[in-house]
Order: C-alpha cells, then structure tokens, then sequence
C-alpha cells in the first residue's frame, strides 16, 4: 500500500521522484498545500534515493494528506474498497462475455491484480458459475494454477469450501467431471463436509469417490470418504465395518481426518478399553502444535453415543487455546460437549458456563444443520414448559426427517438425558 502512496504523490505533483531537487520540491509543495511539514531528507529516504528506514506513522499520514485523504488509515480503507470494485467489475464483465474470454488469463488477472484479495475474489466468481451450474467452466479454474489446493492456507481452504459448499447443499449438487478434479475436491469436497446430508448429494460424492479410486493424489480422499461411509452407516442404524486403526496415529494425514478415524472405535460397538485407547491416541498426539484438530470429531462424537468418558477424558486433557483463527468453531463444539457433560452430571454452574459461551452460528458452515439437532436436545431438556418442548419437538422432527438418519428418532430426543440403568 505504501507503493501506491508514492505513485498517488508523484501523480500529482507530476513528476517522478527521482533525485534531492525532486525531493526539495514534493517538501516544498506538501507543505504548501497543507501546512504540514515533511523534510526533503524523509522523502528522499522514502522514495529509495538514500537507504531507507521504515516510515513513520506521522510521514505516512503527512503524505496521504498531501493526495487527499485525512490520514494514511483512511487511504488504505479507500485503496481496499477501490481494489475490491475493481476486480468486481473484472469479474461480472467475465461472467457477462464468458464465452469469448480466456479463463486461465482472468484468474491470472485476479491474483496479479491484487493478491490480497484473490481468494475472496475467485470465490465469488465460482460462485457464480455455481448458481449458472456451469461445471465446465468451473473444472478449468480449478486446473489453473492459481487454484492449486497447495497455494492456500488451510484457513483460506475453509472460506472457499465453506462459502461454496452453501450452494451446493441448497442445490443438491453432484458433477462427476467436478469429482475427478483433484483441487475441486481439496478446496471444496475435503472442506464443506456436510454431516447433514451423507443420505444425500454428499453421500452421493462419497460413493462416487468410493467407486473411482482412481483420483491424483486420492489416498488421503479416499480414507476420508471410507471413514464418512462409516458414519452414514452408524446414523442409520447400520453395522460400522471399516477401520484402520493405524492411521489414526498417522503423521501425515491431516489431524483432523485422524480425529475422524480413531471416532469410528466408539461407534463400532460397546467398547470395552476406552480409557486405553484415549490414553494411547493423546499420547501421540500430544506434543503437536494443533492439538485440539486431533480431537475435534470426539466432540461431536461423544455426544452423539452420549459417552461421558470421552467427554471427562477431553475435558482433563485439553487444555483448550485458540492457535488458529478456524480453532473458533473447535472451542464452540467443545463448550456444547462439555454442557451436554456438566448436564448429564448436575453440574449446573458449569453446564451454565458452558451453554452460555456456545453459539450455533459459530459452527462451520457445513456442521452447523447437525449441530443444530444435538443443540435442540439440549434445550428440549433444559424447559420443564410442556409447549415449549412440544415447538422443539416439531423442530427437531422437521431437521431429522430432511437428514433420514434413523438414529435420530423421537426416542433419542427424549431419553437422552435419562439415567442409564
């Protein structure tokens, strides 16, 4: 930003700023313009012509000033929103004459333009293709190699996936040319995974992948759809056969795909050594610096099979801090988890504490229709109000009839909190 400061103060004293008489004259016209006074000496080192030095907050607004702004917070505000309308404009012109435009040199566009703002950019183009269900287009932007999945950050992964992957559930979406695109399913496939619909156009993408076996890279999308099949399987009340228990103590897999993995022990059958295999998992894990990726799918996992050694161990062991901004929605599922815990035990200070700090629109995009359900057990126990439970009933009914999860029968919602014998 401080480059375009420059080029905004050479524009308009007209000139390049090039040698000491140069300087001498953009002090001179600065300070009769404004009033304010910046030495020759500053600018020469701001403009390169001696060695530089970081600039002072005081220079940066003096000059920001001088091309018309109150201060340089104000100029970098307003250089944001005009580089944001640019590439808009870019964008919606593309949209208009697609046919007759090279996508590869769009999107090359799009990340010379403005680096900053390219991920937020790109998604809002794919998104528009997505509503135009222009899969054709949308499988060559995801072979440019802008869109190379390892080019993002995995919280950059999480925009994309997240944002898009609200069409897709509203549209029911399915594309096999889309599913042999190894980025498509790094950005999106592996990062929306939307628990509310493994029965249908995510469980649709599962069995594709399942099927194929066949894509670049696909080991690790492999393992992951084997290990969502397995939940589909156990949300409708069907035998859980799949399991590698080695690979939920992988070093190379993302984290939190082996949270996913080492859940499926718990939800095979009636476990007998629980507090053996938490104790050996944590102590693999325990040493790494995303600790609480290694266990976010036992939160909702624990819940699920209302198992409170997982949920007493979790509490115990994790000592719960925000490394990464993603981390938000991993503390909102352990606040629900550890109310569900303090509930179940008639720790009501603490259940208290911890509802009052969880928040459903804190939960990932993809998680938050699944989470919502569990939520509304909660709070179907929490009234005594017999109209009250009878409105969250029939929410919680509408909710599980769109999933077709069996398990989610009216029997769960009523019993949870019973006593087990």
């Amino acid at each position: 930003m401080l480059e375009k400061l420059k080029i905004k103060a050479e524009e308009r004293i007209g000139r390049k700023i090039a040698n000491r008489g140069d300087c001498q004259l953009l002090s001179n016209a600065i300070f009769d313009s404004t009033g304010l006074d910046l030495s020759y000496n500053t600018i020469r080192r701001l403009f390169g012509i001696i060695p530089q030095t970081k600039p002072s907050i005081n220079t940066l607004n003096t000059l920001a000033v001088y091309v018309g702004y109150k201060n340089y917070t104000q100029f970098i505000q307003n250089n944001e929103l005009e580089g944001k309308q640019e590439l808009s404009s870019v964008i919606y012109r593309f949209l208009y004459y697609k046919n007759n435009m090279n996508i590869s040199k769009l999107i090359e566009t799009l990340r010379n333009k403005n680096g900053l703002y390219f991920v937020e950019m790109v998604t809002v183009l794919l998104r528009e293709l997505f509503r135009e269900k222009d899969y054709s287009l949308i499988d060559k932007i995801f072979e440019t190699d802008e869109l190379n999945h390892r080019n993002f950050t995995y919280s950059e992964l999480l925009y994309i996936g997240n944002c898009i992957g609200l069409i897709f559930r509203k549209e029911g979406f399915y594309s096999s040319k889309l599913m042999n695109n190894t980025n498509f399913l790094h950005c999106i496939y592996l990062t929306f995974v939307d628990y509310s619909s493994l029965n249908g156009y995510y469980g649709r993408c599962i069995d594709y992948i399942l099927i194929q076996k066949k894509i670049n890279e696909g080991v690790e999308i492999e393992i992951f759809s084997s290990a969502l099949l397995e939940l589909k399987n156990f949300l409708n009340c069907k035998k859980v056969n799949w399991y590698n228990q080695n690979l939920a103590y992988s070093e190379k897999l993302n984290p939190i795909l082996c949270s996913r993995i080492f859940s499926l022990n718990f939800l095979k059958s009636d476990i007998k050594n629980i507090d053996e295999l938490l104790l050996t998992y944590h102590k693999t894990h325990s040493k790494k610096l995303n600790i609480t990726d290694y266990y976010y799918e036992l939160f909702v996992t624990s819940i699920l099979i209302k198992n409170v050694k997982i949920m007493a161990f979790l509490i115990k062991k994790l000592d719960f801090k925000i490394k990464f901004y993603y981390q938000k929605s991993h503390l909102n599922c352990y606040y629900l988890m550890s109310g569900f815990y303090y509930k179940i035990l008639g720790l009501r200070q603490k259940e208290k504490y911890c509802m009052d700090h969880f928040d459903i629109s804190e939960c990932r995009y993809s998680y938050e229709e699944f989470i919502k359900v569990l939520h509304l057990i909660y709070s179907f126990h929490k009234t005594e109000v017999k109209s009250e439970q009878n409105v969250i009933k029939r929410e919680y009914n509408e909710a599980t009839t769109k999933m077709k999860y069996n398990y989610f029968d009216e029997a769960y919602l009523e019993n949870y909190f019973e006593k087990s014998e």
